[in-house]
């Protein structure tokens, strides 16, 4: 078993980033020890397994945006995609700095994406729009949840957080969080020849699997050519921008989603397997033929 995990574990390895400090090995390891030497405190994942958010603020230049990997402790990424998760939360937003639930003169715009709460007030407040959603709020449609408030600044969707298809419990969650459901429970249907967005899908893309030749609901994916989310890798071209302009490598506010509980709602570990999970990248031709390989060990099931 320990020969077969190494093996796997061999074939994700990729040189250290540029201006990193972490051997590969380090980055790499299996060894639970050097886990906690490097990387920061892991979350619950919702099947009892832990996952770990990248490295330690000291070592953020070694993040990269590879697939996310399984092992006997853990699943890991190399990136701290919950960096910018507090731009994606409500409490942020209702915020009288940034124009919530402020008074307003009835011929005068709300600031930013804020509107007013009612057309017939001489002084209306500015309020959040009903229809936004942010992290953790149930949700019908992927763009109640990325809306122009965290457009640009995080990369959600609306995903079900609930493997049980009688009560899917659909809420927002960061990207990397939407696989708490397999792509393959269902199937779903649009006028797209490969892919297309579906209302089966809740407003996701809805992809033909070279796996069995149908289409399924692809949470994370986005419309190859038309997609407009950033990357909630901070090593990405495409990076997620930081609020006011600051460092994306300077900022973490991942403990906050952590600490309320929207961070983590899809993860999913393969306890006693070696997984790698494809990281979606914007304008990529047919991504479904790309899926990542999974490596399973002792009975372990895929994601």
């Amino acid at each position: 078993m320990k020969a077969f995990l190494a093996l796997a574990a061999l074939s994700l390895v990729q040189a250290a980033p540029e201006g990193c400090t972490l051997t590969d090995e380090q980055i790499w390891s299996s060894d639970s020890a050097v886990a906690e030497q490097v990387r920061p405190t892991p979350i619950d994942s919702v099947d009892g397994g832990l996952t770990y958010l990248g490295f330690k603020p000291e070592y953020v230049a070694c993040e990269s945006c590879s697939n996310s990997w399984t092992s006997g402790f853990g699943r890991s990424y190399n990136y701290n995609y919950a960096w910018n998760s507090e731009v994606a939360m409500r409490s942020f937003h209702e915020d009288t700095a940034k124009g919530w639930n402020k008074k307003t003169k009835w011929y005068k715009s709300c600031p930013g994406f804020y509107e007013k709460d009612s057309w017939f007030s001489w002084s209306p407040k500015c309020v959040i729009p009903k229809d936004t959603k942010f992290l953790g709020e149930t949700c019908e449609s992927k763009s109640q949840c990325d809306s122009d408030f965290v457009k640009g600044y995080v990369d959600t969707t609306c995903a079900p957080t609930n493997n049980d298809e009688s009560d899917p419990q659909w809420k927002c969650v960061l990207d990397e969080d939407s696989g708490m459901v397999s792509p393959y429970a269902n199937t779903c249907s649009c006028f797209g020849l490969i892919w297309c967005e579906s209302s089966d899908c809740n407003g996701n893309q809805c992809v033909l699997s070279t796996m069995d030749m149908k289409k399924h609901c692809k949470y994370a994916d986005e419309d190859p050519f038309f997609g407009t989310s950033c990357s909630n890798c901070r090593a990405s071209e495409n990076s997620c921008k930081a609020w006011g302009g600051a460092d994306p490598s300077t900022v973490d506010t991942s403990s906050v989603g952590i600490g309320a509980g929207v961070v983590g709602l899809g993860c999913v570990g393969l306890v006693g397997g070696v997984a790698m999970n494809r990281k979606r990248k914007l304008k990529q031709a047919n991504k479904d033929s790309q899926e990542s390989l999974e490596l399973t060990a002792g009975g372990a099931g895929a994601v």
